[in-house]
């Protein structure tokens, strides 16, 4: 928490006043009001001696909306998944979050960190040592952007008070580490700091702080939750219950076959940040597995819903987030849609779907005789905002906003 303090104050320092407020009216940071993005790949934040010894250049992608006439907007860095062994910037766990997240108005960098452990196998000490390596990738990408705004060389527009790190799996340890381990005294065991670069690593970008407005904490763990404090900054996070890969609870995470290290899943994080009193949103999905929304847009839904609300309530939108959300019920995809059409991919079984216009008047209904979950739909409904409503076969019900372009 001391180190939050400091480096807000650093941040005042060096950039001066600047405007906290983003403008929030027409659905910026919560509708895709911007529906193209403006990709700007392999731009180097940094560089540092990776797990071979040789001096390793670290690139990043940027995702902008396209159209954008905001002077400064807030920032999202994410971090790829992959047990530190494989993954890059361009995975189908990061791309469709980074485009998701540019339309609804923010930038998202997307960030290639450190991979592998040494001599490939890791141990309990090696592999701690990997995700030191990528949390400090990961502050040196904060700092960088920071950095660019000290040397008046902003171009992608960023407001240094509102930088958020997130990640899916390993991107989630690397995100979780970085913002929590923020005092020398929680650096583990396993590292030695003169070897490390210290608290702030020595990936690029010294003298600028690397503290973040909040976290994205897709199927994550954490070390050891009492490095999360009073004043720490808020997360939110996704994960399930049957996770065999990143343990849902605390337990023993298993690497290549080989029990590692006891860690700190998502509901034991969630439950140190509820005990501080520091917000804690919460997708927890009863009997599902590891990272279920890279192949299934039902969880990606789910992850939209409760990430969403929770960012634009930090960047000053007034809105209302859920503590917890469980297993999701429907989702539409693409929303917003055109002339092709959309899916609805539905938890259960339904019976009816209904379209409702702006006005109340029902504009399209399909019978699902079939009782599935998932439905195509093709209507040649006028480009607008409706509202969908499924009739689920258990008796229950649910509804989301439609959008027409």
């Amino acid at each position: 928490m001391i180190k939050t303090l400091l480096s807000t104050f650093a941040i005042c320092l060096s950039f001066g006043t600047l405007s906290a407020q983003f403008n929030c009216e027409g659905g910026r940071f919560l509708e895709e009001v911007f529906p193209n993005f403006i990709l700007t790949s392999n731009i180097t934040y940094g560089s540092a001696e990776n797990v071979t010894g040789a001096n390793q250049s670290l690139q990043l992608d940027i995702y902008e909306p396209q159209g954008d006439t905001a002077s400064l907007r807030p920032l999202l860095i994410l971090a790829h998944g992959g047990s530190f062994i494989f993954g890059n910037k361009t995975g189908p766990d990061v791309v469709p979050l980074c485009v998701k997240y540019a339309k609804l108005g923010y930038v998202v960098a997307s960030i290639e960190y450190r991979l592998g452990y040494e001599n490939f196998f890791p141990t309990p000490e090696t592999a701690t040592q990997t995700v030191y390596r990528a949390s400090s990738d990961t502050k040196a990408a904060i700092r960088y952007f920071r950095s660019q705004v000290s040397a008046g060389t902003n171009n992608f527009r960023i407001h240094p008070d509102y930088i958020f790190s997130g990640g899916v799996s390993a991107g989630a340890f690397t995100a979780l580490h970085a913002a929590y381990i923020d005092q020398e005294s929680e650096i583990p065991a396993e590292v030695n700091p003169a070897d490390f670069g210290g608290i702030e690593g020595n990936s690029g970008n010294p003298g600028f702080p690397s503290n973040v407005r909040g976290i994205v904490n897709l199927c994550g763990a954490i070390g050891d939750t009492s490095w999360i404090e009073a004043g720490d900054p808020p997360c939110v996070s996704a994960h399930g219950t049957a996770d065999n890969t990143v343990p849902y609870g605390t337990d023993i995470i298993n690497v290549l076959g080989q029990d590692l290290l006891l860690v700190d899943g998502s509901a034991s994080i969630v439950e140190r940040l509820g005990n501080l009193g520091i917000d804690n949103p919460f997708a927890s999905w009863p009997g599902i597995g590891h990272t279920p929304f890279i192949n299934d847009d039902l969880y990606l839904d789910s992850v939209y819903q409760i990430v969403t609300p929770f960012l634009a309530n930090l960047v000053g939108c007034d809105v209302t987030v859920s503590a917890k959300a469980v297993q999701p019920e429907f989702a539409v995809f693409p929303n917003p849609f055109d002339a092709s059409g959309f899916s609805v991919r539905s938890a259960e079984p339904w019976k009816t779907c209904r379209v409702i216009d702006f006005s109340g008047r029902e504009v399209f209904r399909a019978e699902n005789n079939a009782v599935t979950s998932t439905l195509q739909i093709n209507h040649p409904l006028d480009s607008g905002i409706y509202l969908i409503q499924i009739h689920f076969v258990s008796g229950n019900s649910a509804s989301r906003k439609l959008i027409r372009r």
